[in-house]
């Protein structure tokens, strides 16, 4: 017989366990149990419930959001004309997401203001994507490159806000929790005294009944302690063959699936779809991180910034297929030959930057030589054969030698990698305040 496994419900434990006992306990214990249940199963239900329906549709608008962002940021590098198009599009994209939180959270007021900020800036945001666009001839027009830091800057304000509104969810969740525990107690205490006469009849069958039911509760009261937590990764380990058992697995189900969307939403947030390397925004998060400990420990930190010499003519030449390859292939290179705790960013379009803790100028111009000249000797694949040799002009700069804020580290490393396309490029180039005359 220990063999056979049989599916029994909480009904027929009930019935078994209490068979010896006399018809008014059987009585009672049947009402306790259809309390109880409903009571213990309903909290975890909403938990799970509001997790997964609240948390999606602010998720996805982010994604949506940091998504609208790239083809602007494209165009101002490359100058292509379909970055409209697939703009446009995104643009409906991140529309219809508004609409889906707006009709998912409508009701709290704290929500209603995160989301109209929001969409604010996401309106901002829209007017300068779209003037961008409209440049004619974007690659190093100043202005469209002051125009599109304040359309990051809106893109950022706006992700931010949905951050809020994570917030609020979570304290939904909290409170949610809170009530679970609150309603079991109380259930609690009301089986004990429905079930008081029971147990003193029949000591042994109150127990056995009340540990098969109230130690896998627990376990689920646990689990859902560690999932409002944020641990996604929680399973509930205990095998059963009843409607406890089902809501275990439909928990793990459900962890996992959860588990796996903020898994992908956070690789989507942070690396570039193209290279796999670090994207815009996270380079940002990167460097205030370094430069803070930096500033803490008074310690050097360097910032290179690298381009890719004559990249148009690769695109003209083998076109953009080829130019991807290669763009993967310059990561995939830059990636074995930095240092590990080196951060390597894909800026946007041919542009590359690397975050370099722990290092001064000198340190820093050594390691951009080095990398320089591991590009110039790698031989990248063009596609149908074809192979090419590419090189590149680097920028250094550093705190505090250089710069006292992240917008001055990342304009002098500009201005250096400038002055080397200027100079002949295929070199490294460390700041000076002479080349900020001959920025653009």
């Amino acid at each position: 017989m220990r063999g056979l496994t049989f599916r029994e419900s909480l009904h027929t434990r009930f019935v078994l366990g209490l068979g010896a006992v006399l018809l008014p306990f059987l009585v009672a214990m049947g009402i306790g149990y259809a309390y109880l249940l409903p009571a213990l199963v309903s909290p975890l239900d909403n938990i799970v419930r509001v997790f997964a329906e609240q948390q999606a549709p602010a998720m996805q608008l982010q994604t949506a959001l940091l998504q609208a962002a790239m083809p602007v940021n494209d165009y101002l590098i490359n100058g292509q004309e379909d970055e409209q198009e697939l703009f446009a599009r995104l643009r409906q994209k991140v529309d219809r997401a508004f609409q889906a939180v707006q009709q998912a959270h409508s009701t709290p007021d704290d929500v209603h203001l995160e989301l109209t900020s929001a969409r604010e800036q996401w309106g901002l945001a829209l007017r300068l994507g779209e003037k961008i666009l409209r440049v004619p001839d974007p690659i190093g027009n100043a202005d469209a490159a002051q125009e599109m830091k304040r359309f990051d800057a809106h893109i950022d304000e706006a992700v931010i806000s949905l951050e809020e509104v994570q917030h609020h969810f979570r304290q939904v969740i909290d409170a949610s929790r809170a009530q679970a525990i609150r309603t079991r107690m109380a259930t609690l205490w009301a089986s004990f005294a429905v079930f008081g006469a029971a147990i003193a009849v029949s000591l042994f069958a109150a127990l056995a009944l009340a540990r098969s039911v109230t130690n896998p509760v627990d376990v689920l009261q646990r689990g859902v302690k560690q999932l409002a937590a944020g641990k996604l990764s929680h399973r509930i380990d205990f095998q059963r063959h009843d409607e406890l058992g089902e809501l275990a697995a439909a928990f793990n189900a459900m962890a996992s699936a959860l588990e796996k969307n903020q898994a992908e939403l956070t690789e989507l947030a942070t690396l570039d779809g193209l290279t796999g390397l670090y994207n815009h925004r996270t380079f940002y998060v990167l460097l205030r991180g370094e430069l803070a400990r930096a500033q803490r420990f008074n310690r050097p930190v360097s910032l290179l910034l690298l381009d890719i010499d004559h990249f148009k003519s690769v695109n003209d030449t083998y076109g953009h297929q080829a130019g991807d390859a290669v763009l993967k292939d310059l990561g995939a290179l830059l990636g074995r030959e930095a240092r590990e705790i080196d951060r390597i960013c894909r800026y946007g379009g041919e542009e590359i930057t690397i975050i370099l803790p722990e290092t001064d100028i000198d340190a820093a111009a050594g390691i951009a030589e080095r990398l320089r000249a591991s590009v110039q000797a790698h031989t990248f694949a063009a596609g149908n054969g074809a192979s090419l040799h590419l090189t590149v002009s680097i920028g250094a700069a550093s705190w505090p030698l250089h710069a006292s804020n992240i917008q001055g580290l990342v304009s002098e490393a500009d201005a250096a990698m400038y002055a080397a396309k200027q100079a002949g490029r295929n070199r490294v180039v460390r700041y000076d305040p002479a080349l900020d005359a001959q920025a653009p």
